[in-house]
């Protein structure tokens, strides 16, 4: 067996079974940091597990000692979600303590939720958002070979994510550059986070597609180490065109229970699924040092989240009975507007089960569209719907709507002001541990600056409620943006709302305290803490972004004389931007704006994000004391 290890490895001609033994030990480091993590994706980096171990193990030209050096080969793993699998050859390869894979997804950590080349010693590209990868090593297969630098690239693809049109770009583009020293990997495991691929979005004739586009294509059982590593020596003897090896993998691959089931996901096993996934992992031999550690890393996790304070928020809402996310919200009310009119129609991106139009879809299948991962392609036929007198509700992820599909919603959708309804979940850095790639931080910004949008976000499950059931009759395109994580009730369920009219929820002399969304029990946290020092800020929940309720703004700011605002999002062209440029042109006062600073967050717990990033009641706290004083 032929090996391209770096100069300095110990590790060349591996056998079968040792490399059998080794994707043994990348299964557990994945189970292992999963759940001391208590967060990732264990279904599909279990599917790639022997894949990437071969080209680890085995097949890649690397130095680890020397991660940056300019001949080895690059790696890119385009499904970014599976990167415990990546964290864990690049581990046991040595690029960094093993141990180290316990901090996975943790705050100030280097082991992002998704790879991360600004962090991560080993990864070559940053990924996330999927199918964007083959264009990164389609871009890297080319300047290696106009550098005449004999190295290669390999990229791995979901299966999922083929449903992308950026992919088909880049199969293109690889094919006319001739790029013979790209080799693609799709693992294809036949399950996307909606379904199986065949009900989400069919990509057979998978072999025949990729020949037309005149690729080298392998077909090989994606478990058999044997036929993984002679696809890919195959593949390096192909010349002038690049090769794609399609590997029928299992999801889940080594654990019974999660094994070709879609649920496995995004979830995590508890204490006794974990540790029946290793038994299985490992039949007959003791766990390895790295379980018994993740064991109690995951117990004193669990102890220190107990003593930490977060009652605060609790004891100061009076109407904080429960907390839900909004996004639950969402898919209730969606099924009611179902009911009520039945021009409502549901556009997805195979992440039915997070924005919860999955019970949208339960109850009105012959009204409900799964377009796979191809959010462009689907608010594209949002739009063309919605001119034959439908309402499209569109959903997907925030970092998705507002950006890769920005142009079709500007152009398409609000240009020709067309009632298409664009509500998204997981807004702001709430998608917390999954890192930058799915924190949209930006996007009520972008929303707001195109023409005829209205922006949305509301305070709470009730306020959801009912300002979509508003959005629903608003004559033009509206931008709904929800959280993935659960917020204290701040208003009864009979409270009405007015798109474009802010709400005060308490008054006070001091200062404006104007908050937006999953923040506004922020604000009201900091109100009474506050009030314990002496200080009345009234506090106003913006709702509506745009069209903002200026007169309130102004009516507020003109007695308090000052204003802070708090968004779960980048300051600038936000909700602080917004009120600045009320106050700037008819009521000009001192104003502070909390929120990210030009800056991308990471991954982490969302409190202590919160605390990071400066956005939490105690620095609202401190930023109203600094205004009093001035």
């Amino acid at each position: 067996m032929k090996s391209n290890m770096g100069k300095n490895d110990d590790t060349e001609n591996p056998s079968l079974s040792s490399l059998k033994d080794r994707a043994r030990t990348i299964r557990t480091d994945i189970l292992a940091m999963i759940y001391a993590a208590q967060s990732g994706h264990p279904g599909g980096s279990l599917s790639a597990a022997d894949i990437v171990t071969a080209l680890y193990f085995s097949l890649l030209k690397i130095e680890p000692q020397n991660p940056y050096w300019a001949d080895r080969d690059r790696f890119i793993l385009s499904k970014g979600h599976a990167c415990p699998v990546w964290y864990a050859c690049l581990a046991e390869r040595g690029f960094f303590p093993v141990d180290e894979l316990l901090t996975l997804r943790e705050i100030n950590g280097r082991l992002q939720g998704h790879p991360d080349m600004k962090k991560t010693p080993g990864v070559d590209f940053t990924t996330g958002s999927l199918g964007q990868g083959l264009s990164a090593g389609v871009g890297m297969a080319l300047g290696l070979k106009a550098e005449k630098r004999e190295c290669r690239v390999y990229v791995m693809l979901g299966d999922g994510e083929l449903n992308e049109g950026q992919v088909w770009e880049a199969a293109m583009a690889a094919a006319k550059f001739w790029l013979d020293n790209l080799t693609v990997f799709i693992d294809y495991n036949n399950l996307q986070l909606d379904g199986r691929c065949d009900e989400v979005m069919p990509i057979e004739p998978l072999k025949e597609k990729w020949e037309s586009f005149n690729w080298n294509v392998t077909e090989i059982d994606g478990h058999d180490m044997q036929a993984i590593i002679k696809a890919i020596e195959d593949a390096q003897k192909v010349k002038g065109k690049p090769s794609v090896i399609i590997a029928h993998t299992i999801k889940g691959k080594g654990v019974s229970f999660m094994e070709d089931e879609c649920h496995w996901h995004g979830k995590v096993p508890n204490k006794e699924e974990f540790l029946q996934a290793i038994r299985e992992v490992n039949p007959g031999g003791k766990p390895p040092p790295l379980v018994e550690k993740a064991l109690a890393v995951q117990h004193d996790r669990e102890d220190a989240f107990r003593r930490e304070s977060l009652a605060p928020i609790k004891e100061t809402l009076s109407h904080s009975r429960d907390a839900k996310p909004t996004r639950d919200a969402f898919g209730e009310i969606l099924v009611e507007l179902g009911e009520e009119y039945p021009e409502v129609v549901v556009f997805e991106a195979d992440i039915s089960t997070s924005t919860r139009t999955c019970l949208f879809a339960e109850q009105y299948p012959e009204r409900f569209f799964q377009f796979g991962v191809a959010e462009a392609n689907m608010m594209a036929a949002a739009a063309g719907m919605a001119t034959l007198g439908k309402v499209p509700f569109v959903s997907t992820y925030a970092v998705f709507a507002s950006m890769r599909a920005c142009e079709q919603v500007r152009t398409l959708i609000a240009y020709p002001n067309l009632k298409v309804k664009i509500a998204v979940s997981h807004g702001g850095i709430t998608p917390a541990n999954d890192g930058v790639t799915h924190q949209g931080s930006e996007d009520i910004g972008i929303m707001r600056t195109i023409p005829n949008m209205t922006v949305i976000m509301p305070a709470d499950y009730n306020a959801t409620k009912q300002l979509v059931r508003e959005a629903l009759h608003h004559p033009g395109p509206v931008y709904l943006r929800f959280t993935r994580d659960a917020v204290p009730f701040v208003y009864e369920e009979d409270e009405q709302f007015e798109i474009g009219k802010g709400k005060i929820l308490i008054e006070g002399k001091d200062f404006s305290l104007i908050a937006i969304g999953d923040m506004i029990s922020v604000a009201l946290e900091a109100a009474e803490l506050l009030k314990r020092k002496g200080i009345q800020a009234e506090v106003i929940d913006m709702h509506t972004l745009k069209p903002i309720d200026s007169e309130l703004i102004i009516a507020s700011v003109m007695k308090t004389k000052k204003a802070i605002t708090i968004e779960d999002h980048q300051i600038h062209n936000g909700l602080g931007s917004a009120v600045a440029e009320v106050l700037g042109e008819k009521a000009p006062h001192p104003i502070r704006r909390i929120g990210l600073r030009d800056t991308f967050a990471e991954s982490g717990r969302y409190d202590l994000l919160l605390k990071k990033y400066g956005m939490d009641a105690i620095a609202v706290v401190r930023a109203a004391e600094e205004l009093m004083i001035k």
